[in-house]
Order: structure tokens, then C-alpha cells, then sequence
């Protein structure tokens, strides 16, 4: 029986999946940002698309976690619509011709939006921030099909221009649940064919903070199991940043940063502690957004937060 053959795909590798094995709740995360990234894309091209029906295709197999775009694509688009397919097609087919892509099909639309999420990662990795959509020192190829973007470090990167233009008016958190996977012992590569011939982009664990927030959650585990819900507890720490609006402060434990909240009064008298070392006297809240006790990252009640430098000239004031 004949392989078949795929345009594109994302694909966990490493470690963690070397059995072909993935968290159900991880998967269906996935799953589900790919498809929210494509559609994205796809309606980029063609708005009259955006509200098309399509599965994803998952294999999975030993060494790997891929959710792959068949070739067949546009076999599957229009079998599962039957036909309302029809009426998509042919408006979307007249809008495309008016824009001079006549001979464009749907299975290039799905190519190009599998092209255009492997630019989003290629170009986020290269800035080191996915916010950035202002860029200075702009170069063009001679003949304006390329964009050149300069990073902090001088290095250009070539994009093609349509790309850019898609890649400056993209949601920065387009990525964001699908390089949330992401960790020592599992990378996540973004692969689209052209031409026969593969372009993949990896992000592996230290870019995963150019895609994610830096306080999501790393781990499907509980974070310190050992700080359990109402337990008084005495922690050393630094504190790492205060919140006006929320009347808190970011107390950073064991390379975590927890969010430590007064038990009464304003952060106001404690912001002589900022950047420095102290010992936090409080108690553990686990209660989630639900109301229950499982909150996987814990938060902090504080009584006392005892400075264990000199805010002057950072010497020691306890052994």
C-alpha cells in the first residue's frame, strides 16, 4: 500500500515521546492551536474559507508525535462537506481569480498556511520576540520579492514579502499553545514541502519563552508538592517585581517566580525589598479558577517578608 504523502505537518520529537506517547490533554491542545494557526491562514487567502470544516490527520509512531496535511487534503475538505463544499469553492475560486491566483488550489492554500506558521516561528526565533513589529534597517532583494529583518545581533534574515505582511498584522500568541509542549526531552518542528523538497523550523526549550508567556505553566505536574494548600511555611527567596493593580509581588523560590500577596494592607512599605534576598513568613493558597483545591502553581500569603540583604550595597545581613 502506498504512503501517503503529506504537505506539512507539526511533530513532537525527543525524549518524552520516544514511545510515540503524548498527555491527551497535551494532544488535544495541540491540536487544536494548529488547526486555530491554519485556519488563520488560510481565511488570510481566502476570507470565504474561513468557516470550512476539515480534519487533521494524526499519526503517531515510535520516536515521534505528528499531526500531519495530507496531499489529499482537498479530498478530505470536500467529502466532509459534501455539497456545501460547492458553494465555498466556487466563490472563493471567483474571489481568487480576481487576485490573479486562478490557478490556485486548495491544497495551496493549506501549503502556503503551513509555510506561513513555519515563518512565524522561523522569524520569532530569529527577532527573539514574537511582539516585535516594528523593524528597523529593513533590506529588500533586488526584486522586492524579499524583505530582509535585521535582529539586535546584526544577522539578516530574508523573508518573502508576502510573509512579512502576513507576519506583522499576526496575533504574537499564535504559537503560543502549541510551543507550550515544549521542554527539556520533547522540541516541536514545524515542516512544509515545496517543490519535493522539506523546510522544516524547530523550537527547541530555550525558545520556547519567545512564543509563551514565561509564567505558564512548564510541567503537567503539580509545582512543589510539598507546599501544600493552608500550610504556614518560612521560604527564601528574591523578590522579583510588584503589581499595583493586584496588590502583589513576585517572590522567586527555586528558580519559579510564585505570586506572594500581603495578608493584609498595601505591597506599598514592601518596596524597599524589591530585587533582594528575603525570608517570606505566610501561608500556601492552592485554590484554582474553579474553586478548588488544585491550583498547580501555589500562591503566597504573606505576614513578613524579611530582607536578608542591605537594599545599599546588597551585603549579607543573616548567614
Amino acid at each position: 500500500m502506498r504512503e501517503e504523502k503529506y504537505i506539512g505537518y507539526i511533530k513532537y520529537e525527543g525524549e518524552l515521546v520516544k514511545d510515540g506517547l503524548m498527555d491527551a490533554r497535551r494532544q488535544a491542545k495541540s491540536l487544536l492551536a494548529f488547526d486555530s494557526a491554519l485556519r488563520y491562514f488560510i481565511a488570510k487567502q481566502a476570507p470565504d474559507f474561513r468557516n470550512l470544516d476539515f480534519e487533521i490527520p494524526v499519526r503517531v509512531r515510535k520516536g515521534s508525535w505528528e499531526a500531519l496535511i495530507p496531499e489529499t487534503v482537498a479530498g478530505w475538505v470536500q467529502a466532509g462537506l459534501g455539497v456545501v463544499a460547492t458553494a465555498y469553492f466556487t466563490k472563493a475560486a471567483q474571489k481568487m481569480a480576481e487576485k490573479d491566483f486562478a490557478d490556485f488550489g486548495i491544497t495551496d492554500l493549506f501549503r502556503t498556511a503551513i509555510d506561513s506558521i513555519k515563518w512565524f516561528a522561523r522569524i520569532g526565533k530569529h527577532m527573539g520576540d514574537v511582539a516585535i513589529r516594528e523593524f528597523k534597517n529593513i533590506k529588500f532583494a533586488e526584486d522586492g520579492s524579499l524583505v530582509g529583518i535585521v535582529n539586535e545581533d546584526g544577522e539578516v534574515l530574508f523573508v518573502p514579502k508576502r510573509i512579512f505582511d502576513l507576519y506583522v498584522n499576526t496575533n504574537p500568541k499564535l504559537l503560543e499553545e502549541l510551543a507550550a509542549n515544549v521542554q527539556e526531552g520533547r522540541t516541536l518542528a514545524i515542516g512544509a514541502m515545496k517543490d519535493g523538497e522539506l523546510d522544516e523550523e524547530v523550537v527547541g526549550p530555550s525558545d520556547r519563552a519567545i512564543f509563551c508567556d514565561e509564567n505558564d505553566e512548564l510541567e503537567d505536574d503539580i509545582l512543589f508538592p510539598e507546599l501544600v494548600h493552608g500550610d504556614y511555611v518560612v521560604l527564601v527567596g528574591e523578590v522579583t517585581r510588584e503589581n499595583k493593580t493586584s496588590n502583589s509581588m513576585g517572590f522567586k523560590y527555586n528558580e519559579h517566580i510564585l505570586t506572594a500577596y500581603p495578608e493584609s494592607g498595601s505591597i506599598v512599605p514592601y518596596k524597599p525589598l524589591l530585587f533582594l534576598k528575603c525570608r517570606l513568613f505566610g501561608t500556601v493558597n492552592r485554590i484554582d479558577e474553579k474553586g478548588w483545591i488544585g491550583a498547580r502553581r501555589p500562591k503566597l500569603y504573606f505576614s513578613n517578608l524579611e530582607p536578608l540583604e542591605d537594599e545599599n550595597n546588597n551585603g549579607k545581613l543573616f548567614e
